[in-house]
């Protein structure tokens, strides 16, 4: 029969695959459920992998862990009516294993900020240490008015106040040092 094309195989279901679940619906059921269920352990552990395996990446744990060494988190402050988020910030540690951060605040008003956080007046312009700059980048600015620091600070740290009157008057980007 040339003209004539041949029949197409009947079309396939589960149970044809699996005889055992021909004519029960539960098994079947309980079946399909098991699956569902094993796709989303198995997609749980991997998401679950992967957050272990990114660990110590830079993100937030860095972020908050910076501005605690610095002793600018907010929980460290609890009677502050507001807080600031910096926009960048490197927690590391020395050559020899003692804690390191940086940060930087872009902040719309410098009084603001150095009321919040109990900070004395900016003083005289000296130039930012060179890890620091490494730290957050090039466009970090070489020198800026530097903020005494009390003997009694603990742990140590150096912050730097740039203003940027370009973008409000009393705008500035602060830059902090501070070892533990």
């Amino acid at each position: 029969m040339d003209g004539i094309p041949e029949a197409l195989p009947p079309e396939r279901t589960v149970t044809d695959s699996w005889p055992a679940l021909h004519g029960r619906p539960v098994l079947r059921r309980t079946v399909a459920v098991g699956l569902v269920l094993l796709v989303a352990v198995a997609a749980a552990l991997l998401v679950r992998g992967v957050n272990a395996l990114t660990v110590g990446t830079p993100g937030r744990g860095d972020r908050e862990r910076a501005e605690r060494l610095a002793g600018l988190h907010p929980s460290q402050h609890p009677g502050a009516a507001h807080y600031y988020v910096p926009v960048g910030a490197v927690y590391t540690r020395t050559a020899d294993g003692a804690p390191v951060a940086y940060l930087h605040y872009r902040v719309p008003g410098i009084g603001e900020f150095l009321r919040t956080y109990d900070l004395p007046a900016p003083g005289p312009t000296s130039p930012l240490p060179p890890d620091l700059t490494a730290a957050l980048g090039p466009t970090s600015p070489t020198s800026a008015p530097e903020l005494p620091t009390p003997t009694t600070t603990s742990p140590a740290r150096t912050i730097y106040v740039t203003p940027t009157p370009d973008t409000h008057p009393d705008a500035a980007d602060i830059y902090i040092r501070a070892t533990g």
